[in-house]
């Protein structure tokens, strides 16, 4: 019987411990709206230019790493960061509070 419930402790933490589910009107599984600008800009370091990567490269643009990101002055609600890859060429991304990224480039 108490090897049972070890197994149940276990299981049920992990269980807990999954990422919130978001749906693609950017709310989260309370109904309460997410601001995923703020959330990128909270990630650390790594998991921000991972989601900065994806945008680019999801852009059709080239990166293979991104080297800087810089978070720029807001353009009202939305978050810009000046991100650059090793090839240097600088992208504007955007991130409004609903999370639909723009990238913009000088390519």
């Amino acid at each position: 019987m108490n090897t049972r419930w070890l197994w149940v402790v276990p299981l049920g933490l992990l269980a807990a411990c999954k990422p919130p589910v978001i749906d693609e009107a950017g709310t989260n599984e309370a109904g309460t709206e997410i601001n995923q600008a703020a959330t990128v800009a909270a990630l650390p370091r790594g998991q921000r230019d991972g989601v900065f990567f994806r945008a680019i490269r999801d852009a059709g643009l080239p990166c293979q790493d991104v080297i800087s990101a810089e978070l720029l002055p807001a353009e009202g609600d939305t978050a810009q960061w000046r991100v650059r890859c090793e090839d240097k060429v600088p992208h504007l991304i955007a991130i409004p509070p609903e999370g639909l990224i723009a990238v913009s480039s000088r390519q």
